[in-house]
């Protein structure tokens, strides 16, 4: 068996123009990420590479929702370079980001023993449900309840629903949302409610993030969406707590693998409404 060469890759800023080669990175780790998704990630956050030798060996971004909170992601290393330690460098860099902001992560297998080392504990499940034949009966609003397109006029209380439900300041992605997704509100007697995005990602379409007073609030806005995309290929990831997982099995989108929330700080309380789906694994 041949011993491990010693090996210092050069921590430095990610940039747009690495990206390319950072999709490779995530190919490699079977991630259905595009070169388009990782410019939507970096434009909102910071992101840290490990170069060696002219190549990209590793990658890892932060984003800072507000003082008090913010998540970590696209922590990857070289398949032919794991086992080295890279992978907490990384983890030095993204958290020395955030400073001394509460952090939240989704953490495959693989990564969570990492995160346990770093302080970080599970708090949710988080159940990923994807594919293209489903079919979706009709799902009727209650009484009082409409769904409307979502648009730019809609930002703030977008925002102002997010934060409630999430416990961070994630008004500038909402605002990126706003822009590169198509959206819906559920009013309720008149006031915005809840609402759900649709954009483009990965292999297909995302949906998420999906925020909601209670379940059969979120499972009408998921409907809909699902509705007018049968079909397509489709992907979700809902919380366990949720309830949307069962159902979700049963309209045809199957569960295709867990990742684990795990949290360093006291995780943010929900208020009135809930975080039913997530706009990714990264971003939360």
């Amino acid at each position: 068996m041949k011993a491990k060469v010693a090996l210092q890759p050069l921590m430095r800023a990610l940039v747009p123009g690495d990206l390319v080669a950072a999709q490779g990175l995530s190919a490699a780790v079977a991630w259905p990420h595009r070169v388009e998704d990782w410019h939507f990630a970096l434009a909102l956050g910071e992101g840290f590479a490990l170069e060696a030798g002219g190549r990209l060996v590793g990658t890892a971004m932060c984003w800072p929702f507000g003082p008090d909170w913010g998540t970590l992601g696209m922590v990857i290393v070289a398949p032919d370079l794991q086992g080295r330690g890279l992978g907490g460098r990384l983890m030095d860099a993204v958290m020395a980001g955030l400073g001394a902001r509460g952090i939240q992560l989704h953490a495959t297998p693989a990564g969570e023993p990492l995160y346990a080392r770093l302080g970080f504990a599970p708090t949710a499940t988080i159940r990923q449900h994807q594919g293209a034949a489903f079919s979706v009966g009709f799902h009727a609003p209650r009484a009082g309840e409409r769904l409307r397109p979502a648009g730019r006029a809609d930002l703030a209380v977008l925002a102002a629903l997010d934060t409630a439900a999430t416990g961070m300041a994630r008004g500038q992605l909402l605002a990126a949302l706003v822009e590169d997704a198509e959206g819906i509100v559920l009013d309720r007697d008149g006031v915005a409610s809840g609402f759900a995005m649709l954009r483009r990602f990965g292999r297909g379409k995302v949906i998420g993030p999906v925020i909601a007073p209670d379940p059969e609030a979120a499972r009408l806005l998921v409907a809909h969406w699902l509705g007018h995309r049968q079909g397509e290929f489709i992907r979700i990831d809902v919380t366990e707590d949720s309830l949307l997982s069962p159902w979700l099995q049963d309209v045809g989108l199957p569960e295709v693998d867990t990742v684990t929330r795990m949290v360093r700080g006291r995780p943010p309380a929900p208020a009135a409404v809930r975080s039913f789906a997530l706009v990714s694994q990264a971003l939360g």
